[in-house]
């Protein structure tokens, strides 16, 4: 998925928007309470009905959730890279949620919710069709929802509901989707039909990626190593890397590879991280703490064909992160975001906070933002996931992210200068985690 950056506080402008983020611990409507009536300035008109049984399968689900969807849902269609926007005034202090369903041949969509002076609520950019934003208002405010067709083209319904739960339904499997791979492309039906031209090569795909990863100041560690292998085979290749350095090892599965999972373990043996996702794209972060052959091994799981496997060096991260301030589980994640926000113009603005993770613990910390200036805050947790958001001493949710995963990140562009708290917390297992900031001067 894509990783925007920047935030800009004009309103209702703010369209090249932030990274994946969902409100938490906002204000919640009261049980029964529906919203007020909404305006929408998109044109409304009935899903086709294929799209409108799709709709009524995501309504059912959020109200046996306790949600209370509005009766409109206009309809729009989007071509693949195209957005639309649609302006909702909420009339009272509430809580709203809001999801995008589209029909089954859209891979992937995305959702923004901003308020009136263009400060961004949530939103989700995650790779995947079913996105999800719940956001919060504590006064009479005007929404403004973004919906963009990252992948796909076809007719989009926006959902809007009173008394959103905290997190959506499983739509996936209440809409009987397959999951999609972070870089799976639409695969044609099996069968003798020649090369999916929507999946590249394995070799032309990781060449790309490597392109990406050396724009943020990665180095390409070693020759990408190609093969090709049955179902349930597994392969391990040694890698030669330094002690104290970061890496990310990356493979890319054929067309008819479907899941393929990357285990990397130093030269003792021991884990140093995995990906096994369902999905052909798999990727891993990790810092070697022995020089050495350390052991990249491929499994595949589902499918058979040709993949390419790669690895390459993150730069030297800032100061703040270098080896010894973080313990190496934590600091392999951490160096990846330093690397993409260093190439995007960040400079790092405080020194990890470290923490105790368990089980609905709360970490809360006051940060003063400047008029004038971005912030951009990220935590990691191992194992487990965090939850992170930025309020006003009011209370008023400022940005936040609460996914289903780490790390996490959320971003903020104050147009006057305030005090802030920035809240962490481990939605579940225990474990530790690791807090710190980003700034950089505001776009005009």
């Amino acid at each position: 998925m894509r990783d925007p950056l920047r935030c800009v506080p004009l309103a209702l402008t703010l369209l090249a928007g932030c990274a994946t983020a969902r409100p938490s611990s906002a204000p919640t409507t009261p049980s029964g309470d529906r919203a007020a009536p909404a305006s929408v300035t998109s044109s409304p008109r009935a899903p086709v009905p294929e799209l409108a049984e799709r709709l009524a399968l995501v309504r059912q689900a959020f109200r046996a959730r306790g949600a209370h969807p509005f009766e409109e849902q206009p309809v729009m269609f989007l071509r693949q890279g195209g957005a639309q926007g649609s302006t909702l005034r909420v009339e009272r202090p509430q809580c709203l949620g809001f999801t995008a369903v589209g029909m089954p041949e859209m891979g992937n969509l995305d959702l923004r919710v901003l308020n009136g002076d263009g400060v961004e609520l949530g939103h989700d950019t995650r790779d995947d069709a079913h996105p999800f934003v719940r956001a919060c208002v504590t006064a009479p405010s005007t929404l403004f929802v973004m919906t963009s067709a990252v992948v796909g083209t076809g007719e989009i319904a926006l959902l809007a509901m009173a008394d959103p739960p905290p997190l959506a339904p499983p739509l996936g499997d209440v809409l009987r989707d397959r999951p999609r791979g972070v870089a799976n492309g639409v695969r044609t039906p099996r069968g003798a039909l020649g090369r999916d031209p929507a999946v590249r090569p394995p070799a032309q795909a990781i060449e790309t990626a490597l392109a990406s990863f050396s724009a943020r100041g990665y180095r390409r560690e070693g020759a990408v190593v190609s093969g090709n292998m049955p179902r349930g085979r597994s392969e391990q290749h040694p890698w030669e890397l330094t002690a104290g350095r970061c890496y990310t090892a990356m493979a890319f599965g054929g067309e008819r590879v479907e899941d393929i999972d990357i285990v990397v373990r130093a030269p003792s043996g021991v884990i140093l991280g995995q990906d096994v996702g369902l999905d052909a794209r798999p990727e891993v972060a990790f810092c070697a703490s022995q020089s050495g052959p350390h052991a990249i091994e491929l499994r595949l799981y589902s499918g058979s064909g040709e993949w390419s496997l790669a690895v390459a060096e993150a730069p030297a991260p800032d100061r703040l992160l270098a080896p010894g301030a973080l313990p190496d589980r934590l600091r392999a994640a951490a160096v990846a975001i330093d690397a993409s926000a260093r190439s995007e113009g960040w400079a790092i603005a405080s020194a990890p906070v470290l923490g105790s993770a368990w089980i609905g613990a709360e970490h809360r910390l006051p940060v003063t933002l400047h008029a004038g200036e971005c912030y951009r805050y990220a935590a990691v947790a191992v194992p487990g996931v965090v939850d992170l958001w930025l309020t006003r001493p009011d209370g008023a949710l400022l940005s936040a992210y609460t996914g289903a995963r780490s790390p996490a990140q959320i971003w903020a562009c104050p147009t006057r200068t305030t005090r802030a708290y920035l809240h962490a917390r481990t939605p579940s297992g225990r474990g530790e985690f690791a807090l710190w900031g980003y700034r950089q001067e505001a776009p005009r």
